[in-house]
């Protein structure tokens, strides 16, 4: 049996119809496994709570530490992360350790006095943390630098079991030479 040319392309004109149309329908989303902070215990809430300020501590201290490698683990490495660099840019997670590395490299050492904190738990797998402090700086040529107003926020989230700052944001003014 013979098929007619136009009812060939007939079929392949419906089938390329059906499958465009099945890639515009919206996928369905699947309910995540978070619990909004109106849902959590003030319990809950401040266990999450006393995680974070935990790890922000230990963060700080490797921060005055200097040591870059071990800063960095307190961030996921993913094409996902975002940073908001002190003079404005937008950068990965390779160029905020870049740009801190080479901050870290001319200094000799680093202190930080904390002036103010908040933690927001938004669920039991975000959480928004914002900081501002000061920063006093000795370069390894000597000179001491203090940062008087350094200001940032920091975007945690529970990724397998472990809270890893998924955006961070720094703001900073000018240094102050100090004699």
């Amino acid at each position: 049996m013979k098929t007619q040319p136009a009812s060939h392309i007939l079929a392949i004109f419906a089938a390329l119809l059906l499958f465009a149309a099945g890639c515009n329908t919206p996928a369905k989303e699947t309910p995540t496994q978070t619990t909004d902070v109106s849902a959590m215990t003030s319990a809950q809430k401040q266990a999450i709570e006393q995680e974070i300020s935990g790890l922000i501590k230990e963060f700080f201290q490797q921060v005055e530490k200097l040591n870059i490698e071990t800063c960095m683990t307190y961030f996921e490495n993913t094409p996902d992360f975002q940073a908001v660099n002190p003079d404005g840019t937008l950068g990965n997670y390779d160029a905020l350790k870049k740009l801190n590395a080479d901050g870290f490299s001319q200094m000799k050492t680093l202190s930080i006095g904390p002036k103010k904190e908040a933690i927001r738990v938004l669920t039991d797998s975000l959480v928004l943390y914002t900081f501002s402090m000061e920063q006093n700086a000795t370069l390894k040529t000597g000179q001491k630098l203090t940062f008087e107003h350094v200001a940032g926020t920091m975007l945690f989230t529970k990724i397998n079991g472990a809270w890893k700052a998924t955006f961070y944001q720094e703001s900073a003014s000018a240094p102050v030479a100090v004699k």
